[in-house]
């Protein structure tokens, strides 16, 4: 299941930029989201205080302050997707006639069909091209780079492929909990937050910087299937205690992927992850034995923004952070499914 690095003739050069990022303006604290909870809450007095002391727990467990909403209802994740692809264009030098193949990895969409990645080609002007989505929940963004290789690795006339998503949370985000069986089921799309990122990649380095992409694990547990779901028409649903005890696989497909790279552990600089709880992070930094400076930790920055986490972790460590030539970084999300997906890269300025 793992792309071999070295000796590997077939996998081809590939460079990821550096992402665009739009975050909303719209900041939503804890205390608001308690209050719209309360808000909600239908039941007894007496019955209403565990309910807060459960919230207040997984947001405390998860290290969840604040989180970004955008109050547009109107606003498609097309559209959303799309603010990003195109700063990510301007701030690389690339024309949207230079994109040969255009990916959508989100989980937010509007419409079964089209392709969102056919609305954002669309509305940054890049036609004619390949472009369709690929969906893997919150690690939709990282498999897309792996098919992004596949491409490049068939099709010699593709050089340029943007991936991008716009995460945008409304209805499948409930307040309305009732219970402790609630909290265990919803409590975690309290955690939610809104963001949209995009990035290129590319068959040669880019001139503001990019990482040469060396190769990919993936491994799906399917009959962990049932313990997260994000409906079309209904709320975000995730037994969160089951899910986050799956995060024991994660730092063997990470081994894994290191072995192959011929890397150690402490030999990372970055570690880039999907960030759904700093707790489950730490957990699994712990267990691959990461350096504490390597490891990125946004998720009380931003809160959990599905598949678009990483790049924003990525985003904010090149802004914030240094990240300098040759640096190795890993790239992983562990999504519902439940899927762990990872990839490995050099930093080149």
């Amino acid at each position: 299941m793992s792309q071999k690095f070295t000796g590997d003739s077939q996998f081809p050069h590939m460079y990821l930029s550096r992402p665009a990022v739009v975050i909303p303006e719209t900041a939503v604290d804890n205390a608001t989201v308690l209050s719209r909870v309360r808000d909600n809450f239908r039941g007894p007095e007496a019955e209403w205080e565990p309910v807060r002391q459960g919230v207040e727990y997984v947001l405390g467990r998860c290290s969840t302050q604040v989180r970004y909403v955008d109050p547009d209802q109107t606003l498609l994740p097309g559209e959303f997707a799309a603010r990003a692809a195109t700063a990510c264009l301007f701030e690389n030098g690339v024309e949207a006639s230079e994109v040969d193949l255009l990916i959508y990895g989100g989980i937010a969409r509007a419409n079964f069909e089209p392709a969102t990645a056919a609305e954002v080609a669309a509305r940054v002007g890049a036609t004619p091209l390949h472009a369709f989505d690929v969906t893997c929940a919150c690690a939709g963004l990282v498999e897309a780079l792996h098919v992004v290789a596949g491409y490049f690795a068939l099709h010699p006339d593709i050089k340029t492929a943007l991936v991008c998503a716009g995460e945008l949370w409304r209805e499948q985000v409930t307040y309305d909990l009732q219970s402790l069986e609630d909290v265990a089921n919803l409590a975690a799309g309290l955690t939610l937050g809104n963001a949209a990122a995009a990035f290129l990649v590319t068959r040669e380095a880019l001139p503001a910087g990019s990482a040469r992409l060396l190769g990919f694990q993936h491994k799906t547990l399917a009959e962990h299937y049932d313990l997260c779901s994000a409906p079309v028409d209904g709320h975000f649903v995730s037994r969160s205690k089951e899910l986050f005890a799956l995060a024991v696989h994660v730092p063997g497909e990470i081994q894994r992927l290191l072995a192959s790279a011929g890397w150690a552990a402490e030999d990372v600089d970055h570690y880039v992850f999907h960030q759904p709880s700093q707790a489950i992070l730490e957990r699994v930094f712990g267990a691959i034995g990461a350096r504490p400076e390597a490891c990125v930790h946004i998720h009380s920055l931003y809160g959990n923004t599905a598949s678009t986490s990483w790049a924003v972790a990525l985003n904010h460590r090149l802004k914030h952070g240094t990240v300098n030539d040759g640096d190795k970084l890993v790239i992983a999300s562990a999504a519902s499914g439940f899927t762990i997906v990872c990839a490995a890269a050099v930093w080149e300025s």
